[in-house]
């Protein structure tokens, strides 16, 4: 029995159709949506007008990497002929190369020949850096300025020089030099095991370079670019590929221009290249099928999630029910729509199938010869949906809980409700049979959540109990109110049923009757504008712990007179050895410092009795003074006294 008090079970039924409900918006992607594309680009347009050579340089690389057409270009070509570069900065001077070849028709020129000087003088100098070496070669293949074979061989080495400190950005930027010098380059192709070796992997599902985003695009798009240009296939397997994608995609919420052109660039080059096509086949919409709804739809696109350009083909290989590892499909062939990236396939029968979990498999074949990887090989959970009925009408009525006499029934058919009021007392049960069957084919239905809620008409009280299901497939409950007394009030209440389960697509919470039950018990009407659970509840009283037993009476007193011995021995010692009063003066002083002490001991006495610590020390402090100063003048009278 589960008991509540502020509408749980009516959360409970919500979970139960949440499971159905998500959307798929939050599935996992493994390519970019059009959201995601849409999101980039107004990051990307935050560059547009003109301002910065180096955004700019980023915005309109990303803006080819997704083929749009430039914004604003008219600007964008004033701003690359203003005559704003620096003379010898290699970087800017390649911001200004590359963003003019990749416009391609912007009016009027660049100082081309400045250009070519800033970047062949860094070539020249051994001293130069590897990131300047690296924009002074991709600068000159911009303004198609062809390097000499001495040059390449003079550039080799000195990259081969600063390959001694093998860094992970080092190789990076050694793998495009190397592209730009074409066979000369060859000397970085054998560095791609050794910086791939170094990559870290999270969750057996991605890889990447420490240094984040950048350094990772740029090895990545580096490795497929040499092994282009050299005509080699790369050392990467489609494993680590694959990965690398998925820690790419990870990335499409990069704030950042620069960020958005590696993550947009990277992306189309591992979904166009030579040597491993990367494929995204995902499901579109929910992962679930029904009678009614029986077609299941295939979304195949790359990462950018643009139609794959090679002609394909989609097959759905195996359609496994896990329950019993039953094959119901195989070797299904999906059909292309008029969205040249989605497929659909029929998975469920006219008939219908046993609704439940099921695992898809597919396939993608390409005429091309480029080899195709992604998650096309990775198992598909799907679920087949039933829709749950009533065909008979529900049971409801009451019984002796003695068990000897058999329910008195009365039908109810769904969705209507029992005109009448049940009455049940304490000693009887109230009791519910009912049926779930299949829509199409009549079978039984075995499901997850089958609930009988109670709730009090006046104080909103809810009790939830479970009905169980027998071996002919019908759901009973028999309610004894005598053994659940403590559980309920007396009073009308509603009675809901409530089925859910994760495959049905119409979880159903019915209102089937009203019953009064009488158990001994008054219910007092609460506000009803306060909720149950802010009314005054039960007061909370302390129980201290009882005090330890005391000793008896003459155990205490005994204890008290021996306490008294020593004082008693004092007096009679007084008596034998004579007081002397001689010395008593009758002056202020006197009677101060002796009416003082005993008042201290007095005090003291009243701190063992009754007061306290703080008490205690207030009025000693008080009397500790004037015995104080009245004990001094009278031991400074005596000791004159004395030396007379």
């Amino acid at each position: 029995m589960i008991r509540s008090y502020a509408s749980h079970a009516r959360y409970l039924f919500a979970v139960v159709l949440s499971i159905l409900l998500i959307p798929s918006s939050l599935a996992a992607n493994n390519h970019l949506s059009a959201y995601d594309r849409q999101r980039l680009l107004q990051v990307i347009d935050t560059t547009f007008p003109p301002k910065d050579l180096a955004t700019v340089h980023f915005g309109v690389l990303a803006h080819k990497s997704l083929n749009n057409p430039i914004p604003k270009q008219e600007e964008v070509c004033k701003f690359l002929t203003a005559g704003l570069i620096d003379p010898i900065n290699v970087e800017l001077n390649f911001y200004l190369a590359t963003t003019w070849k990749a416009i391609g028709s912007c009016p009027g020129s660049i100082p081309t020949p400045s250009i070519n000087r800033v970047f062949n003088d860094v070539l020249a100098k051994e001293s130069s850096s590897i990131t300047d070496i690296y924009y002074a070669t991709a600068g000159l293949k911009a303004i198609g300025s062809p390097i000499s074979k001495e040059v390449q061989k003079k550039v080799a080495k000195t990259v081969q020089a600063i390959l001694k400190d093998d860094s992970v950005s080092n190789i990076a930027y050694a793998l495009h030099i190397a592209t730009n010098l074409g066979t000369e380059g060859l000397f970085a192709f054998d560095r791609i095991e050794d910086v791939l070796v170094v990559a870290d992997e999270v969750d057996g599902k991605f890889l990447q370079f420490e240094g984040g985003l950048s350094i990772t695009a740029l090895v990545i798009s580096g490795t497929f670019g040499l092994a282009d240009v050299l005509k080699k296939d790369p050392p990467i397997t489609p494993q680590q590929t694959v990965k690398f994608a998925n820690y790419f995609v990870s990335r499409r919420t990069v704030q950042t221009v620069k960020g958005v052109q590696n993550l947009l660039n990277v992306l189309s080059i591992l979904s166009q290249n030579k040597f491993q096509t990367h494929v995204s086949v995902s499901v579109v919409g929910n992962k679930a099928v029904s009678i009614d709804d029986p077609m299941i739809s295939m979304r195949v696109c790359d990462l950018l999630g643009r139609p794959i350009t090679a002609q394909i083909g989609l097959t759905l290989e195996n359609f496994v029910r896990l329950s019993d590892n039953t094959p119901i499909l195989t070797m299904v062939p999906f059909e292309q729509t008029s969205d040249k990236m989605v497929y659909n396939t029929r998975l469920v029968k006219p008939k219908g199938e046993t609704p439940g979990l099921y695992q898809m498999t597919v396939s993608v074949t390409a005429s091309a010869s480029s080899k195709l990887i992604g998650n096309i090989d990775m198992p598909l959970d799907i679920k087949i949906l039933a829709h749950a009925v009533f065909p008979d009408a529900l049971l409801v009525g009451t019984a002796d809980s003695d068990q000897v006499t058999q329910p008195k029934f009365q039908k109810v058919n769904y969705p209507n409700k029992l005109s009448q009021v049940l009455e049940v007392d304490s000693l009887q049960k109230l009791a519910l049979r009912f049926t779930v069957k299949e829509k199409v084919t009549a079978k039984p239905l075995t499901v997850h959540q089958a609930f009988v809620m109670l709730t009090h008409q006046v104080t909103k009280e809810e009790a939830i109990f479970v009905a169980e299901r027998d071996n002919n497939g019908q759901y009973k409950l028999d309610l004894d109110l005598g053994a659940k007394g403590n559980e309920l009030s007396s009073g009308v209440h509603n009675v809901d049923l409530i089925i859910g389960d994760m495959i049905l697509s119409n979880s159903i919470l019915w209102k089937v009757a009203d019953v009064k039950l009488n158990l001994g018990t008054t219910v007092s009407s609460p506000p009803s504008s306060v909720p149950p659970m802010y009314l005054p509840k039960h007061e909370i009283k302390h129980l201290f712990r009882e005090p330890e037993r005391r000793p008896p009476m003459f155990v205490s007193n005994l204890f008290t007179g021996l306490l008294l011995v020593p004082l008693l021995l004092l007096f009679i010692l007084w008596l034998k050895l004579g007081i002397n009063l001689s010395n008593f003066s009758f002056s202020l002083s006197t009677f101060g410092f002796h009416i003082g002490l005993g008042a201290i001991f007095c005090l003291f006495g009243l701190f063992w009795l009754r007061l306290n610590m703080f008490e205690t020390l207030k009025y000693l402090l008080g009397l500790g003074v004037v015995t104080f100063l009245c004990g001094n003048s009278l031991l400074a009278r005596l000791a004159s006294q004395h030396k007379r």
